[in-house]
């Protein structure tokens, strides 16, 4: 019997595994792959970079001293994870090529059932989900895609051995993924087509490499790289009140944006298409210094029709218009609302997951860590935790350092369970509701009893999510 089995080996995954082998605790780790990761193991694309400064999108157990840019690379922050997996010791607790497939909860002897696709079955006391909200690839349902007769890839399930070299491409999407694979695939294709559903605010991200002498300073003078860390946090931090749609920083924010992409491109009508309607953090603000200017170039277009069905040679939009291509990136993202995917979780009272939370109307936890009716299981990366302005590494370890705490808690009082008050989360609800009608994504997703859920974000400070994980409230628990 284990203490703790973790589903996941990303980022959320490896700092849980990292913190219950410093407690002492007996743990597995599950992970579908071959390999640690997650996202940043699936996204091969060219030109995936992070969009979090790297000193801030790093464990602060584990900090880097010796990154190569201010944005780190695809590569570069996979090679991160596998390091910090090799060095604390994690990787003989980690069982690869076991995908989870059921959860089941034995209320009598107080245990979790864990079953695999390859017919294995584990048993734990406490289970942590970290399995993300980036681990789903979304296709969109588009007429026709089945038969066309040209390749279609993903950004996440990039085909490494397709020559785009004089090719006509079409990229469907214009969010993060696809504001980097655009620049990368210009100078080879023979005409590159863009779709944009709606536009987003682009802004320029100065990804300049780090000196010889500025890693030399952060790997001997730890104070520097944890004073550049703590500047980095709090300059976004104190981002958040452009987040509040009647701010006057939202205002200026606004208009100093709208101002900067009309300077950057020339094209009014061009312009018009780009700048959006919604203000800004309403989606991710996209950093990027080539995007733009590739969008200008007499070889690239900016469609912004919706497509009407896909032919075997051509997208057809719904206008009419037919464009021929030979290739379609689909880099439209992944299902993040749909958390643990795939998997059949069955908690006390027989009660399932995912019919409670289609009943409430979607995804709901407790601090986006832990549900009524499920004890002992515990989510990373779950709902509401999302952030617009800032690295959700930190929501990662506050995560983390909760979950040791309520592990702790039980522990400490001999008792074998604990489970959230359902009262308590609907009070959580309800506060997040109010604070989520002051922002700007106050008409985005409606929720549990009316409640503005808005896209999973966190309305708050990461302070304030800080506060509220720092230690277990055991009047909002039941300990039994």
């Amino acid at each position: 019997m284990l203490d703790l089995l973790v589903i996941g080996a990303g980022f959320s995954g490896i700092c849980m595994a990292v913190n219950a082998h410093r407690s002492g605790y007996s743990y597995l780790v599950l992970e579908r792959a071959a390999d640690v990761g997650g996202t940043w193991r699936e996204n091969t694309y060219p030109g995936c970079v992070c969009d979090s400064p790297s000193h801030l999108y790093s464990l602060s157990f584990a900090a880097k001293p010796d990154w190569s840019s201010r944005y780190a690379s695809q590569p570069e922050i996979l090679a991160y994870l596998q390091k910090t997996a090799r060095d604390f010791g994690v990787i003989p607790h980690i069982r690869f090529g076991e995908q989870v497939t059921d959860l089941t909860y034995d209320e009598q002897k107080k245990f979790w059932s864990i079953a695999t696709a390859t017919g294995q079955i584990y048993k734990a006391r406490f289970v942590v989900s970290a399995v993300g909200q980036f681990n789903q690839p979304n296709i969109p349902d588009i007429p026709g895609l089945n038969n066309f007769g040209g390749t279609v890839m993903h950004s996440a399930q990039w085909d490494h051995d397709y020559d785009f070299n004089g090719k006509s491409v079409a990229v469907i999407g214009t969010g993060s993924s696809a504001v980097q694979i655009v620049p990368q695939l210009a100078d080879k294709a023979s005409h590159l087509t863009v779709f944009q559903r709606t536009p987003r605010w682009i802004v320029g991200k100065n990804n300049r490499r780090f000196g010889f002498w500025q890693r030399f300073v952060f790997r001997y003078f730890p104070f520097v790289k944890w004073a550049y860390r703590l500047k980095i946090h709090w300059d976004q931090e104190k981002a958040w009140p452009a987040l509040l749609r009647e701010s006057m920083q939202k205002t200026e924010r606004t208009a100093a944006l709208t101002a900067e992409m009309k300077e950057k491109v020339a094209d009014v009508r061009l312009a018009r298409k780009l700048i959006p309607e919604h203000p800004p953090g309403y989606r991710p603000i996209l950093l990027t210094d080539d995007y733009l200017p590739i969008l200008q170039r007499n070889d690239v277009d900016l469609v912004t029709d919706g497509i009407s069905r896909i032919d075997k040679d051509a997208v057809v939009t719904d206008s009419g218009d037919r464009i021929p291509v030979d290739c379609i990136v689909m880099a439209t993202g992944f299902k993040s609302h749909d958390f643990l995917p795939g998997i059949n979780v069955t908690g006390r009272c027989a009660c399932n997951l995912h019919r409670q939370w289609q009943l409430t109307g979607g995804a709901e936890a407790y601090l986006g860590i832990t549900a009524p009716f499920f004890p002992n299981l515990f989510f990373m990366f779950g709902p509401n935790t999302n952030l617009s302005h800032t690295s959700v590494i930190f929501m990662l370890e506050c995560q983390t350092n909760y979950v040791i705490e309520a592990i702790k808690t039980v522990q400490e009082k001999n008792a074998s369970s604990i489970e959230v008050m359902r009262s308590a989360e609907e009070r959580l609800y309800s506060s997040l509701g109010y604070w989520i009608f002051l922002t700007v994504w106050e008409n985005e997703h409606i929720g549990k009893h009316g409640d503005k859920i808005a896209n999973y974000y966190w309305p708050k400070r990461t302070r304030d999510y800080w506060w509220k994980t720092l230690t277990i409230d055991e009047d909002h628990y039941m300990i039994s």
